[in-house]
């Protein structure tokens, strides 16, 4: 399911426009990028928490030539989904 297909089925829910629809999810989509800049844990009920971790330095390894090859630390972007959304799954 893509963007255009999500903003449909919320504007279908909830009565808004698609226009609307698309605002409020462009809006949602900002505040979590927003927050997760910030080192923030997004929490939304029902759905899940969204955390940035930090990962360390590693050795890779080219899988092309098998040269090992350093990686810097990072972030990443976690999502931990409630036991009802897990529960909703299987």
């Amino acid at each position: 399911m893509k963007k255009p297909d999500v903003v449909k089925l919320v504007a279908d829910v909830s009565g808004l426009t698609q226009g609307d629809s698309n605002k409020a999810i462009k809006a949602l989509v900002k505040v979590i990028q927003d927050n997760l800049k910030r080192d923030e844990v997004i929490s939304l009920s029902g759905l899940g928490s969204f955390r940035a971790k930090s990962r360390k330095a590693r050795q890779g390894r080219n899988p092309k030539t098998g040269e090992v090859i350093p990686v810097p630390p990072g972030k990443k972007v976690s999502f931990k989904p409630t036991t009802t959304l897990r529960k909703i799954i299987q």
